[in-house]
């Protein structure tokens, strides 16, 4: 038997153990994969969580890449501030008044979040125990007020009076340098990160800083996300 002879009878054996393999393999596949999709459709969440995903539907507060179109708005109103925002890129571009968190909006924070730790919500212990010798408000009490300490929810002075709606998409490095004691005042004090051109309006990144008043230290400093609809 030549070399050529001994290769083509080594080949005809691979594919012959190629296709017992596959009828050996693959229908134990199939039936694991019936078994699966069948303990799915019964499953409640499995069923939701599936049906989620493929079903998901349009929504205009979804932000893709695919969205980010443009250098340039076609809508008039969206186009000035696209270039008043960027034209503010780096500076300083909002300073907000001054808001007291009294104990009173620290209680009301606790009860709504059910975090009622002793450090928030026990005025005496506080004061006795506590390195602060004072309550403090909960970060997320603080990051909670950026809507408000930067004015975009003042319905009578809209600082967007022209977008149809402001939406909140997320927050980017969210950092707590500093406690806020009970009764301190607060400001923000905010600048453009970013901006781009989406579907309908802008997608606009600040970065917040929450001033405590006598304070060398911030007690937060976030980058909120945000979506204009135009």
């Amino acid at each position: 038997m030549n070399v050529l002879e001994i290769i083509k009878e080594k080949k005809e054996k691979i594919v012959e153990r190629k296709v017992e393999l596959n009828d050996l393999v693959f229908p134990q596949l199939r039936d694991y994969w019936n078994e699966f999709w069948l303990n799915a459709k019964n499953n409640h969440w499995l069923k939701w969580g599936m049906e989620s995903v493929v079903n998901q539907p349009a929504n205009d507060t979804e932000l893709d890449p695919e969205d980010v179109i443009a250098n340039v708005c076609d809508n008039p109103s969206a186009e000035a501030l696209r270039q008043s925002l960027v034209a503010k890129i780096g500076e300083v571009s909002y300073v907000g008044e001054w808001l007291v968190v009294d104990q009173s909006k620290i209680d009301g924070f606790a009860a709504v979040t059910e975090d009622n730790q002793w450090i928030h919500t026990d005025v005496e212990r506080a004061q006795a125990e506590s390195t602060f010798k004072s309550t403090i408000a909960h970060g997320l009490l603080t990051l909670s007020l950026l809507p408000k300490l930067t004015g975009v929810v003042d319905s009578d002075a809209s600082p967007y009076p022209d977008c149809r709606m402001v939406i909140n998409l997320g927050l980017n490095k969210v950092r707590f340098p500093a406690p806020l004691k009970s009764g301190n005042r607060v400001r923000a004090i905010k600048k453009v990160v970013s901006v781009d051109v989406v579907k309908r309006g802008l997608m606009v990144e600040e970065e917040v800083i929450v001033e405590v008043e006598h304070s060398a230290r911030p007690a937060c400093v976030a980058n909120p996300i945000y979506r204009f609809v135009f």
